[in-house]
């Protein structure tokens, strides 16, 4: 692993919840640099992404998890006032949609349902986005949504636009939400014998940002196995 992605990336696995303020440890005064000095350059980061999984934001039975996306905000909030640009890569749409248009998991996933996940992904960002909208509009922040596909990082053109459009609404004070635009490439991840693909999960679009914005910070919260505490290269490495 290269030395910027060591700078960058850590990983927090949050199983049973929103673990505390996490968020608002790595990159704040807060974070008990004293006894993780190797976390120093998160705490001086100007701008940094931070990416939320399904399980994060919403419970099992596909319903939002408004506690957790509550605390969210609210540490997002805390960076932003201690003067950090924030960008926030959510996934949760496809889940969230399938709730409100009743359809059952087995259906969504399934490869010969294309469009049933993608009317989910629609119907889900709308979801999605205006409950974030209100509760950071309750804190005094503006939000903006972002979706992206895989052609936007192919185009030379697309991708200065969308970097460009990203560094500015942080320099505006707007935290950016940031979601693959399932409602027209979810053939794309359905099928695993589609090719071209630049990012194959919001994992990786958030390392993509937050590379293409030179950002300074990285967090993950996910439930995924095999996620690593530190780079794995490291001594004391943990899945």
């Amino acid at each position: 692993m290269s030395s910027i992605l060591k700078r960058m990336c850590t990983v927090h696995k949050a199983r049973l919840g929103f673990p505390g303020p996490i968020v608002k440890r790595l990159f704040s005064t807060d974070s008990g640099t004293a006894e993780a000095p190797e976390r120093q350059g998160l705490v001086d980061s100007k701008r940094v992404v931070v990416k939320v999984g399904t399980a994060i934001v919403s419970k099992p039975n596909g319903r939002l998890a408004l506690s957790r996306m509550g605390a969210l905000v609210e540490e997002i909030a805390d960076l932003v006032e201690s003067g950090k640009q924030v960008m926030l890569v959510s996934s949760g749409a496809v889940g969230l949609g399938r709730e409100r248009m009743g359809l059952s998991k087995e259906v969504v996933s399934n490869v010969q349902n294309v469009v049933e996940r993608q009317a989910c992904a629609a119907a889900g960002q709308e979801v999605l986005m205006s409950t974030y909208d209100m509760m950071f509009n309750r804190l005094g922040l503006k939000s903006a949504q972002v979706l992206i596909t895989q052609g936007d990082f192919l185009m030379p053109d697309r991708y200065t636009y969308l970097t460009n459009t990203l560094t500015r609404l942080c320099a505006l004070g707007v935290v950016p939400i940031i979601n693959e635009n399932d409602a027209v490439t979810g053939s794309m991840q359905l099928d695993p014998s589609s090719s071209g693909k630049v990012f194959t999960d919001n994992d990786m679009l958030s390392s993509l940002v937050a590379a293409g914005t030179r950002s300074q910070g990285l967090c993950m919260l996910t439930d995924v196995d095999a996620v690593f505490t530190k780079p794995p290269d490291e001594p004391g490495a943990e899945r």
